[in-house]
């Protein structure tokens, strides 16, 4: 019987992870600070399946870019050792990840400064394209005249135009043809405002003549670049106009700015005000002189209850005033009233309370004065008491000033008791007020 023996090779087969559409990353000492930081690189904008765009101010050095966040495996790699790159030149890029046994020849960036960079991965091969500014702006019309890292790029597309749209501030702007601050392009003579229209620029090799143009108002504008003439275009856009955006009956409105949900909130002023509470009570607070926008009453407010003014008896949210947040409006007036159902109304202490919302002015405003009537009444606030004996008004507790006032507001006492006439009183407690009937 013959033996034979069989033999089988295995090979330990590597296949590269395939390449993610999706992301890419710029990594190195020119893109990241100085240090390689693969956890920390820059994002680059997709902008079409496979294609990348960075535009920021790349200093002096080495870079790569990685496919996967953090993995170096994933490095996508220059043809040659330490390739620098040139403006409006066009690279070789290469796939370095796991298998692909590649040398890791990085990009060399030989000046640093604000530049463009676009990478297609989905070429064949993969490219990387490198731009510079055609011209940047520095200004106080834009970001001020520090770091050059704060100037704003604007570069030719691939037919060679220069155009920029973006906001300018009211301010001085000058045009830098490189990194440094000459050669420059600035304005034919001193304080050339910046308006529509066509506007000849100076070059100048050296910064003489260092005039600047005059940007007049802050908005929002578009400029045409000619460098061969050189000149710029300029035109202006309108800012937004709520005209013929909105419609309702004539009138007065309250209207508010969310700020967070970038939204307006209008109401209609109303004619009838009623104060909901949390609980489901219900007060109308009636109008002190109609049509006059101003509602003030006696009402029994509760200090852990919650409540919101209505424009209708049924109380739906759809015809709510009410804060952004929680206010206290025993606290003081609060002009924080908006046509919306939002947080609530507070008062520091239970007890009948002279509330009062006025619509009458530029801005709504309500607030809360508690009442005190009667013989043998106390209304607290804090650590302060005030109270109703006979006809003396006693305020006792932590404070430190009192003013005792009439309707009128001349003042009646500064004592912490006062002997009074039978009438209404108010009575200043340091920044707490209360409204005192005395019978």
């Amino acid at each position: 019987m013959r033996l034979s023996t069989l033999f089988i090779s295995l090979s330990a087969v590597f296949c590269a992870e395939a390449l993610d559409m999706n992301n890419l990353y710029i990594v190195g000492p020119a893109a990241t600070d100085g240090v390689w930081t693969p956890d920390l690189p820059e994002e680059m904008v997709s902008i079409g399946y496979g294609t990348f765009i960075w535009d920021g101010c790349l200093g002096e050095g080495e870079f790569k870019f990685l496919n996967r966040l953090g993995d170096y495996s994933s490095s996508l790699v220059a043809e040659n050792v330490n390739q620098p790159v040139y403006s409006d030149n066009i690279y070789t890029l290469i796939d370095n990840s796991s298998g692909q046994n590649r040398y890791d020849f990085k990009f060399w960036n030989p000046e640093a400064g604000q530049c463009r960079i676009i990478v297609n991965m989905a070429s064949d091969p993969m490219t990387l394209s490198f731009r510079r500014p055609a011209v940047q702006m520095v200004g106080s019309a834009v970001r001020g005249w520090g770091s050059p890292s704060l100037n704003i790029p604007v570069f030719a597309d691939d037919e060679g135009a220069v155009e920029w749209t973006g906001l300018l501030q009211a301010g001085e702007i000058k045009f830098l043809s490189c990194n440094g601050w000459s050669p420059c392009y600035n304005a034919p003579y001193y304080n050339d405002a910046f308006t529509d229209g066509y506007h000849a620029m100076v070059y100048h090799a050296n910064g003489e003549d260092d005039h600047k143009f005059i940007v007049p108002r802050t908005g929002r504008y578009t400029l045409r670049f000619n460098l061969h003439e050189p000149s710029v275009t300029v035109t202006s856009h309108p800012g937004p106009s709520l005209e013929g955006k909105f419609t309702a009956p004539a009138g007065r409105y309250v209207v508010a700015a969310d700020r967070n949900g970038r939204q307006l909130h209008f109401g209609a002023v109303p004619s009838r005000l009623f104060v909901g509470s949390l609980d489901g009570d219900v007060a109308e607070l009636p109008a002190s002189t109609a049509g006059s926008g101003v509602f003030s009453g006696k009402v029994y407010l509760e200090e852990d209850n919650y409540y919101k003014l209505y424009a209708d008896e049924a109380c739906s949210d759809r015809y709510c005033f009410s804060p952004n947040a929680d206010v206290d409006i025993s606290a003081g007036a609060t002009c924080n009233v908006a046509p919306m159902h939002g947080y609530s109304y507070t008062v520091g202490s239970t007890g009948y309370y002279d509330l009062t919302a006025d619509f009458s002015g530029a801005a709504p405003k309500v607030s809360a004065t508690p009442i005190v009537s009667g013989a043998d009444e106390t209304v607290a606030d804090s650590n302060v008491k005030v109270s109703v004996s006979g006809r003396n008004i006693t305020v006792v507790g932590e404070y430190d000033n009192i003013v005792v006032s009439d309707l009128c507001g001349r003042v009646i006492s500064t004592a912490p008791t006062t002997a009074v006439l039978p009438g209404i009183y108010v009575v200043a407690v340091d920044f707490k007020t209360f409204k005192i009937v005395v019978r």
